[in-house]
């Protein structure tokens, strides 16, 4: 079975066209259960066209006797894809969505506490008037960028490198509100780590109310005072809300990390700039300063999913989306990380059932191995039978 109908059976995909109401209303060439298979189909050949990608869909499924298939168009193909719209690609993320580590998974749990990373990162759009409307551009002081861009913030597990959540808007739109939209996301018994660019008083109170644990770094701009020195060198310090004597308790790990290079000459160290941390655990006992520092680097697991995401399976730092709407934008979007996470779950049933750990699983050959499924894996008459 291919890998996309393997996470992505029939019935699912028949119930996300149900539930979100896009059941074509008369038999149609290219029928909803089709464009969704099709839409999740270009993730995996992002280098083809349309019609290249629907003939490596359906070109190799046995046909009746005296049955013909005809290649859609490609404007065919965009408004089929306009006729379903963003909802069944969305309402199939949130099912396949979430953490997939064990307690026997190495890398997933630290002290019974599941670590995560936050993080973000943008996607260039096509340049269309519609676009450029709905979207916003970076500039370098002089010019604006080429594209206009979507940013999204994603919460992945460290371990596993799978996605609990994602939620993307206008490049305009800031990490920390888009941070505050994956909320939803956290729960007890995560450990959530995130990078300087994230926190503030509000988003830091709203994150742990959720009853998860957080250990972020903060910019130099923060001012946190000295309140109580511990034990192990870190200390106790608190953030400031606007209301009068509205304040948070965190504790603050400072590190510098220093490196040994060989030369011809001798050996050479260098000493990294200074980290400040603040975390959400406030017990040096239960929470060693050194073993949070070492945990902070979890956080590079965020540039590892969107590196195997942008480069590998999107097909390079340059290649822009293909969308040339907002709307097919969101589509496409919803349908990368439909076929991330499916990618991540055989990654990991694969690692499972070797005794490896996942990140030993190439996630490249798993995507090449996907791609070449895809002949043998989808029909049209595999999909459950039509409403009547």
């Amino acid at each position: 079975m291919g890998l996309l109908s393997r996470t992505f059976t029939p019935e699912l995909v028949h119930l996300a066209i149900e539930e979100t109401g896009v059941r074509e209303e008369r038999t149609k060439a290219l029928p909803s259960h089709l464009v969704v298979y099709f839409t999740l189909t270009m993730w995996l050949f992002t280098h083809l066209g349309y019609g290249a990608v629907l003939r490596e869909l359906v070109e190799n499924f046995p046909l009746r006797k005296g049955e013909l298939w005809r290649p859609a168009r490609t404007g065919s193909i965009t408004k089929a894809r306009a006729r379903i719209g963003q909802a069944p690609l969305r309402w199939l993320f949130d099912r396949v969505a979430g953490v997939r580590g064990t307690r026997a998974t190495p890398g997933v749990f630290w002290r019974e506490l599941r670590v995560m990373s936050m993080d973000g990162t943008c996607f260039d759009v096509p340049d269309s008037s519609a676009n450029a409307a709905a979207y916003s551009r970076p500039s370098n002081g002089s010019r604006p960028a080429p594209y206009p861009q979507v940013r999204m913030v994603a919460l992945g597990e460290c371990g596993t490198r799978s996605l609990a959540g994602a939620v993307f808007a206008s490049f305009a739109v800031g990490e920390r509100t888009l941070a505050r939209r994956l909320l939803p996301y956290f729960a007890p018994g995560m450990l959530v780590t995130a990078d300087r660019g994230f926190p503030s008083f509000t988003l830091w109170r709203d994150a742990h109310a959720t009853g998860a644990e957080l250990l972020w770094r903060v910019s130099d701009s923060f001012a946190l005072p000295v309140d109580e020195r511990l034990s192990d060198g870190t200390y106790l310090s608190h953030l400031n809300g606007r209301r009068r004597g509205e304040r948070l308790t965190v504790r603050v790990i400072e590190y510098t990390v220093t490196t040994t290079h060989t030369r011809a000459d001798g050996e050479e160290e260098q000493t990294s700039e200074l980290f400040c941390l603040i975390t959400t655990l406030l017990g040096p006992e239960t929470a060693p300063a050194l073993e949070l520092a070492e945990l902070y680097a979890c956080r590079w697991t965020s540039e590892t999913i969107y590196r195997h995401i942008k480069i590998e399976q999107r097909g390079g730092r340059t290649a822009t989306l293909r969308s040339n709407s907002p709307a097919m934008v969101e589509q496409e979007l919803w349908a990368m990380l439909c076929v991330y996470q499916a990618l991540r779950e055989l990654v990991c049933d694969t690692a499972r059932e070797h005794g490896l750990p996942p990140d030993h699983i190439s996630f490249k050959q798993v995507l090449n191995a996907a791609r070449r499924s895809v002949g043998t894996a989808f029909s049209p008459r595999t999909a459950p039978a039509q409403n009547p």
